[in-house]
């Protein structure tokens, strides 16, 4: 921001004060207002600075002194109250909430109730508001706007959005503090009554930057591609996909500030054949919803073709595809893979084990039959049921006995259709059971039978429709009761918090938490029992939840030996331990009532151990010895110098990753239950690769030496002074899972160039000539000279191999500088591209002034580097 900003409130602001002034206190005021807005200045310059550098805000905080903004690198920046508004009051701040899934306006915390603007609706309403609109016109939303007044948008009748400036403020009176407003959507910090502005003025500070690239978020890693995963379940009738289960992929933006506003995004996907060109999938995926989070871009996919008919040698993968709607520029992210499971067996079910009412109810269109199974719910003659309760969706394409239920995977568009059939004989063979109800939708109630009902088992079809398709049929039976019986006590929860287990720590057999018998005693005590009447009402313990790797024992509560924990959990198997990083789990055993036992007063008891596993796997330290200061602030990066090594005859762009860790790797040690180690590149990077790592199965030396051998290689030429490469620095667990370190190694040119200028004399009877090919100087990684006067020098020989490295020189065609166009030269100025000969002819007339152009030269080194240099051309004047 310049300070001509502010020139015209210097003088006007003293004016206003009012009265006659002496030429002491004039100088004093200017002073002091200049100092005001220097400092005003400064703070914006700063943050505007850090912003653009892809700094995010966290946070914006009234203070004492005026309104306090906090960014993602820490740094804060306060903005001071006017010179009027020095009350002692607190600062200012206007930002977004949400309250029940809209986003409102709040002034200093309290909701204005002016809604953000939001999506426009499908009936045309923006979405924020709470109502329907009509035709585009009823929905609403309002935003502070640089004039500092509210204004009020919305749609017309032809879509397009209608501006209208309220008489609402949102500016302070200049009796007030600074005010500050922390536009989240539109990417904006207002700023109105600081220290240093005049009132009324309104400072506007873009915080969104220009995006310019995206990467995955590799949250899942595909074990055999190394490439991130996103899965989903499909439900799939008639091979056609009604629906999926949503999947979420994080991309990094590039800068972090970046705008995702004004973009039209698609899905780029294609299917990727080993060792060969891929072809598309023709709209695999389908973009459900996009949001964003701190510096990363949150999309929400939807699957929308079964991948099933693959090929071994196939994958699915898919990339985010986006153009800006103001410029046309075009980017991509890097590619994904796609996993699916189509589910196509569905049973209607209740939500208990083991599965039941699957279609059990068979109903002919003839004579319908007598069913003497058990009743799937009871209703109270003077009450109602709802179906849509009992009814559940069994997919049992996973397990044949477990399966999942749709409702667990959040299926959208599935819904269930009742009806009841007209004739259902009960066990007398005579009475029709169905004329005792009534169905309206999903509700059943008893009609004017009343009494009469109690004891009636009526049946109601049910369908399982998936946006409209039917997946599944089944009935459900009821038994019409005259009063609700006591429910069952719910069961007694005793929970044992097992804590962070460390893998490293695991040893096969050992118990890692007990229940303490100090529990059960007060168990007993709440339900008046004893440890023998205990063993007469409930049966032996029963695992009844268990995760892979565990097992748990409860013999010794009921058989009441004190000298042992009455329940204890043990990890028994290392290798069978997966998914370290997961959230709590839960490992449950339970001591069920035996049969005949009063449950309205005597509970089940589960004992339910909690825990999680978590690898802290201590990495090797980067070699502080090769690692390099990035950002030049003194302070070392996780990133290593690569500038290759002669290998043979050639120079090769090349580097042992085992040179990259302290101590080359010798002095590290591995946790228990942790082998191989071995470096890969991560997902999506191309132009260099890692040699494969020989992964054992268990044993550490070996383990250890698969990564010693490894190397990092570029497999193309560097077209910039370097490339960078993310690496991850793997450590292979006894269960097979990776536990990984990402560092990234920095491949930089080991050789400059540099072209002389060519210096030309205006002649009148002959042209003037000069070499360009012994103009051009190649230094090596050390500076020394390799190449000089169009030889390869000792050192170029002796040294680098320069000479055997198949270098060329390839010369540009010539260009005008900035004071004299190319056409300037009437093209008499003339380039050989063969022998790189420059020469230049004047026709007779007398060159006034020297005249200057440029020459172009690309030197290529194969598989190391391809380098674009520039000389002048200096023609000089006639004598």
């Amino acid at each position: 921001m310049k300070k001509k900003f502010y020139g015209a409130l210097l003088l006007g602001s003293l004016f206003l004060a009012g009265g006659m002034v002496s030429c002491s206190d004039y100088d004093d005021d200017i002073n002091s207002l200049t100092q005001r807005v220097d400092a005003l200045e400064k703070t914006v310059a700063e943050l505007q600075k850090a912003i653009e550098a892809g700094a995010v805000i966290t946070n914006v905080q009234s203070t004492e002194n005026g309104v306090t903004v906090t960014l993602s690198d820490g740094k804060t920046f306060e903005v001071k109250n006017g010179a009027k508004g020095e009350d002692g009051e607190d600062g200012s701040v206007i930002e977004i909430k949400q309250v029940d899934g809209v986003d409102y306006w709040f002034l200093d915390g309290k909701n204005t109730g002016y809604p953000v603007k939001g999506e426009k609706g499908d009936d045309g309403n923006d979405g924020n508001d709470g109502s329907d609109g009509v035709d585009g016109k009823d929905g609403c939303w309002y935003f502070p706007n640089t004039d500092g007044y509210w204004h009020k948008q919305y749609y017309n009748e032809e879509g397009e959005i209608v501006d209208e400036a309220t008489d609402q403020p949102w500016i302070p009176s200049a009796k007030e503090t600074v005010r500050v407003v922390y536009d989240s959507v539109n990417g904006r910090l207002l700023i109105s009554n600081a220290e240093g502005m005049q009132e009324g003025e309104v400072l506007v500070i873009e915080t969104w930057g220009e995006l310019k690239s995206l990467a995955v978020i590799p949250y899942v890693i595909d074990k055999e591609t190394s490439m991130p995963v996103v899965s989903f379940y499909n439900i799939v009738k008639d091979g056609e996909v009604l629906e999926s289960t949503d999947a979420t992929a994080h991309f990094r933006l590039n800068p972090n500030n970046a705008s995702i506003e004004g973009w039209d995004w698609s899905i780029i996907d294609r299917k990727a054949v080993t060792r060969a060109e891929g072809d598309n999938v023709n709209d695999l995926l389908a973009i459900n919803e996009i949001s964003r989070g701190d510096g990363e871009m949150i999309v929400s996919l939807k699957s929308k073709k079964s991948i099933a008919d693959l090929n071994e040698d196939e994958i699915a993968i898919f990339a985010l595809n986006g153009t800006n709607t103001a410029n046309g520029n075009n980017i991509a992210s890097d590619y994904a893979k796609v996993t699916s499971e189509d589910l196509k067996n569905f049973a209607i079910v209740n939500e208990s084990m083991p599965r039941e009412f699957v279609t059990k109810y068979a109903y002919p269109t003839t004579e319908p039959q007598v069913n003497t199974d058990r009743n799937d719910a009871e209703l109270v003659y003077t009450e109602s049921i709802d179906l849509n309760t009992l009814a559940w969706t069994w997919a049992k394409d996973i397990d044949s006995y477990h399966g999942v239920m749709l409702e667990d995977l959040d299926i959208d568009g599935l819904t269930y259709e009742f009806s009841k059939p007209e004739k259902y004989l009960g066990s007398d063979g005579i009475t029709n059971q169905q004329e005792f109800v009534n169905l309206d939708g999903s509700i059943v109630t008893v009609n004017d039978y009343a009494t009469a009902a109690i004891g009636r088992t009526p049946i109601f079809l049910v369908k399982a429709l998936v946006n409209g398709t039917v997946v599944a049929t089944g009935y459900i039976k009821l038994e019409i009761v005259k009063s609700a019986p006591e429910p069952d006590k719910p069961d007694e929860i005793l929970t044992v918090d097992c804590g962070t287990i460390n893998y490293g720590d695991i040893v096969d057999g050992k118990v890692i938490a007990e229940l303490d018998w100090t529990r059960v005693n007060k168990f007993y005590s709440k339900y008046g029992l004893t440890a023998e009447t205990f063993g007469k009402l409930y049966n032996d313990a029963e695992i009844t939840k268990t995760e892979t790797g565990v097992n748990m024992v409860g013999d010794a509560w009921m058989n009441n030996q004190t000298t042992t924990a009455p329940a204890t959990i043990t990890m028994t198997d290392k290798v069978a331990v997966m998914g370290l990083q997961e959230a709590v789990r839960t490992a449950e055993i339970t001591f069920k009532t035996k049969e005949g036992v009063d449950k309205t007063k005597y509970p089940n008891v589960v004992v339910r151990f909690t825990y999680t596993i978590k690898d802290t796997t201590v990495f090797p330290a980067l070699n502080d010895d090769y690692r390099i200061d990035v950002n030049g602030d003194g302070v070392k990066d996780n990133v290593v110098k690569v500038k290759g090594q002669l290998e043979g005859s050639k120079w090769a762009m090349v580097s042992g990753i085992k040179e990259h860790f302290t101590e080359y790797l010798n002095g590290y040690k591995r946790s228990a239950n942790h082998y191989d180690l071995y470096a890969t590149l991560v997902a999506g990077q191309t132009g260099a690769e890692i040699t494969p790592a020989k992964t054992t199965s268990g044993n550490q030396a070996q383990g250890k030496e698969t990564v010693m051998a490894q190397e990092i290689k570029l497999t193309t030429e560097l077209i910039n002074a370097y490339k960078d490469y993310a690496v991850n620095f793997n450590v292979r667990l006894a269960n097979g899972e990776d536990t990984t370190y990402t560092y990234t190694v920095r491949f930089e040119r080991p050789y400059t160039v540099k072209v002389s200028d060519v210096v030309l004399e205006t002649l009148l009877a002959e042209a003037s000539t000069d070499e360009l090919s012994k103009k051009v100087v190649i230094y090596g990684p050390q500076g020394e000279k390799v190449y000089e006067n169009g030889v390869v020098t000792a050192d170029g020989k002796n040294t680098y191999k320069f000479d055997q490295s198949g270098y060329s020189i390839e010369y540009k065609d010539l260009t005008g500088s900035t004071e004299d166009t190319w056409a300037s030269f009437g093209g008499n100025l003339k380039l050989d591209k063969t022998t790189g000969k420059i020469s230049w002819y004047n026709q007779g007339t007398a060159l006034q002034k020297d005249k200057l152009a440029h020459s172009n030269v690309v030197v290529t080194i194969p598989d190391v580097a391809v380098i674009e240099a520039e000389g002048n051309i200096i023609v000089k004047k006639s004598k």
